[in-house]
Order: C-alpha cells, then structure tokens, then sequence
C-alpha cells in the first residue's frame, strides 16, 4: 500500500512541476518576464551547453566545421539601425542579436549570452574596393570599441563593396591567406546610432555610401518585433526579430540554468584577450569547496577534544562497557586488517580508472592534434587550390587579353591595307583621268590644227593676191620653185 501511495504522490508532483513549467516558457513566450532562461530552452536542441571557466554556461552550435557567424546561413540589409544581420538559421534570432562570439581551439566557434539585444554585434572595417566585418568578443562594448584593440585575424571577413548586399554572401568572402593583407589596406569604420534607450550599435557602412559605390538603390526595412523565437521574416519593407528584453538582475541569471550542461575540456584553449569573469556559478562552487576544506581542517581538533572530555569524565559503567568492548577486538582487528586491503584494492580501482580517464584523454587529445593537423592540411589545400585558380584566371585572362590585342592589331591592319588599296586604286583612276585628259586636249589642238592650216592658206593666197609682183629674179625664181615643190 505504502508503494502505490509513493506513485501515486510522485505523479502528482510530475504533473504539479510540468505544469509548472509549461506556465513559465508560456510567460516566457509571451514576453513577460523572460529571462537567460529562454536562451538555455531554446537553444539546447541546437547545440551544447558547456560550463566554461570566466564566462559561465557558453553554447556550441551543432553546425559543420567552417560555420562562421555572421557569414554562412544569412546576408546584410538595411534598417534604421544600419546595417542589420538576417539569419536563415531558425535559431538565429538569439545568437546573432544578442552576446558575443569567440573562438575556441578545441570547439570551434562558442556563443556567450547577454542580455541586450542588436542589429549584428559586430566591428566594421573599409577601404580599397573591400568591407569588413567581425564578431565582438566577450567585454568588448560599443564604446570601449571606438578605441583600438587588437582583434585577431581569423575573426574578419571581408567581401567586394558591391557584394556587400548580396544574399549569398557567404561565396563572394575573400580566402583567408587574403585577409591579413586586406586588413593594412582598410581603416575602422565607427559609424554608430543610438536608441531611445541610449544604447548604441556599429552601424557599418553608411545607405548612401553603399548606394554611391554600387550606383544601386537599397532599401531600408522597418523592424517589428515578433511574438515568438523563430527565423526572421521580411515582408515587403518591414522586418520582424524576436528580440524580448531579457531580466539582467542578479536572482533571475542565478535561477536560470541549462537542462544539461557539458564541462569544458581541459585541452580547449581560446584567443580571447579581452574578458569579464561572468561565471557566478564556477566562483560559488569553489568558495564552497574552499570552505568545506577549512571546515574539516578545523573540525578534526574539535572531534578530537570531545573524545577527550568523554574519557575523562566517562562513569565506571562507561568504563566498564569499555572493557567488555576489549573482547571484541580481535574480530576489530581483522577488520582492521580487512580494511587496508579494501582501501589497497579501492585505491587500485581508482588508479586503474584513472588510468583508463588518462588513456581516454591522450587518445582525444591524439584524435584533436590528427583532426587539426587535418584541418590544416584540408585549409592548406584548399588555399592552394585557391591560389591555383586565380593563377588559371590569371592566365585566362592574361591570354584573352593578348587575343584580344592580336585580333585588334590585325583588324588595325586589314584596316591599313584596305586604306592603301584604295588610295593605289585612286591613284590609278587620277593617272588614267589625266592621260584622258593629255589624250583629249592633244586631239583638241590637233582638230583645230586642221581647221586653222586651210584659214592659213586662204589668207596667205589673199595676200600674195594682193600684194604688187614684182620681178623675180633667178635665184629667187629657183628657190620659190623649190618651195612649192615641197
């Protein structure tokens, strides 16, 4: 009876404790008094939950290995907060809006939670034909980002100025051995905006910059918030984001914790150089193990002076209890006996398992180096095959270049050899024109040659008619005879 009554009274407290909970993710949902504990809900099926040291409970996407936020799955528009980050990942609306990214050796890219929401928390850079841009790590604030600080490399991305619209993005990003260099070439962009609430974010670029680079129009989005978590949605010009205010008071972050939490592995190593220590949980627990050490060191002297004081002021049966205790000590002493051996084979197990932990974790740690080593070797290769295509379209290009350059010579020389045909050609009908004309006026001069000599001679006969004869003498007689006969 007792055991159905247990049941029976478990079942109840399951169905009072589900009930319990479907109130609060209900209230949660609807906006009214959400808290970290949305984030932990949320986004446990989409990742782990890892205790980390300095920052708490931190998230791990389950995403493939070249996942990069604020890169793959999503693209930039524009609203009144500038430019604004639009997922395409369901879970999108949390990450990508609120807290900060690092990167972790070991597991790859982890998200920090915070409570204030953003358009994209992230750092812009331009210059030389490129826009760049790279998740804020943990610490880092819109104003203390106005000032210098290093940012590591391989947290930029950079893309063209005029795919910085684009909504695959993600295929038109520089290759990394790219970035560094593109980096020199580029200054801080520290457009910002501030809100009714006096809460600044990076803006990026400016509309009309982008619009005077690209020579396009780009529109600018209205935001409204959405009743529930999911993926953006845009319709026409307006845009909807889950983005609830999150309670940031100290009982709400302490009562707020992940359904299953993973701990940190001590291989894991980051880049981080600006952090806050956010982790109350990991400080409690070890004040607490501190403690519970003094507490023990300075109990042993007190249970010691109990024993004393009960020795002392025993009574004669207490003592006499005592004795009759004597006869059991030989069975005591072989439990004594007894008792370092089970001590020798617990201490045995415990090295034994040890060892088997020390084994387990050379051979993930083995397994970590071979994939990095893979990794590299994959990245390396994938550069280099990079590096080879732009060779190749260098080389097309340069080719298609020279072609170009040869078929325009040889048109400029068809052109010239067609140039000097017809001024050959021209020429020839100039030479033939002026013999025509040679031609011309000589059977001219010689028609009015022929008209002229009959004139001549009618005039010459006239005027020997006319003229007085006179006598000729013989000579004279001789030659005009002579004359005439020729």
């Amino acid at each position: 009876m007792k055991k159905v009554w247990n049941k029976w009274i478990m079942m109840i407290a399951a169905a009072f404790f589900v009930s319990v909970l479907n109130v609060t993710v209900s209230m949660a949902h609807d906006g009214g008094g959400v808290t970290l504990q949305v984030f932990y809900d949320e986004l446990q099926p989409h990742g782990t939950w890892i205790a980390y040291e300095n920052y708490g409970y931190v998230w791990r996407p389950r995403v493939d290995r070249d996942f990069v936020p604020y890169v793959t799955n999503g693209y930039w528009i524009n609203t009144e907060y500038g430019n604004t980050w639009v997922s395409d990942y369901g879970w999108g609306w949390a990450p990508f809006h609120y807290g900060r990214w690092f990167y972790d050796d070991f597991y790859g890219w982890m998200w920090v939670p915070d409570t204030v929401w953003g358009p994209a928390w992230v750092a812009w850079r331009g210059g030389g034909g490129y826009y760049g841009w790279a998740p804020l790590m943990p610490g880092i604030t819109v104003s203390v980002s106005y000032n210098y600080y290093d940012i590591p490399d391989r947290y930029w991305s950079f893309v063209p100025c005029r795919y910085i619209t684009y909504r695959t993005i993600h295929r038109h990003c520089v290759p990394r051995p790219q970035v560094v260099t593109i980096i020199h070439q580029t200054t801080v962009v520290t457009h910002h905006y501030t809100d009714s609430r006096r809460r600044t974010y990076f803006t990026g670029p400016s509309r009309r910059e982008i619009e005077r680079v690209n020579n396009t129009r780009v529109p600018v989005y209205a935001v409204n918030d959405r009743g529930r978590p999911g993926r953006t949605e845009i319709e026409r010009d307006r845009v909807s984001f889950y983005k609830p205010d999150i309670d940031n008071d100290r009982e709400s972050r302490a009562q707020a914790i992940p359904s299953r939490v993973e701990r940190r592995d001590r291989r894991s190593t980051t880049d981080l150089r600006n952090g806050l220590d956010n982790n109350a949980a990991n400080r409690r627990s070890a004040d607490e193990g501190r403690r519970e050490t003094r507490d023990r060191q300075w109990q042993r002297p007190e249970i010691n002076r109990d024993d004393n004081r009960r020795i002392e002021g025993g009574s004669r049966d207490a003592e006499n209890r005592r004795r009759q205790e004597q006869g059991r000590e030989p069975n005591q002493g072989q439990e004594r006996l007894r008792q370092p051996q089970d001590q020798r084979g617990n201490e045995s197990l415990r090295d034994a398992l040890d060892k088997q932990n020390r084994e387990r974790d050379d051979a993930r740690r083995q397994e970590a180096r071979e994939r990095t080593l893979r990794d590299d070797a994959n990245r390396r290769m994938q550069e280099e095959r990079v590096r080879s295509q732009q060779r190749q379209q260098d080389q097309q290009r340069m080719q298609e270049q020279q072609r170009q350059q040869e078929r325009i010579q040889e048109r400029q020389q068809e052109q010239q050899q067609q140039r000097m045909q017809q001024q050959r050609m021209q020429e020839q009908q100039r030479q033939q024109e002026r013999v025509r004309d040679q031609q011309q006026q000589q059977r001219m001069q010689d028609q009015q040659r022929r008209q002229e000599q009959p004139q001549m001679r009618q005039q010459r006969m006239t005027q020997e008619r006319q003229s007085p004869r006179r006598m000729e003498s013989p000579r004279e007689h001789r030659g005009n005879t002579s004359r005439r006969r020729d």
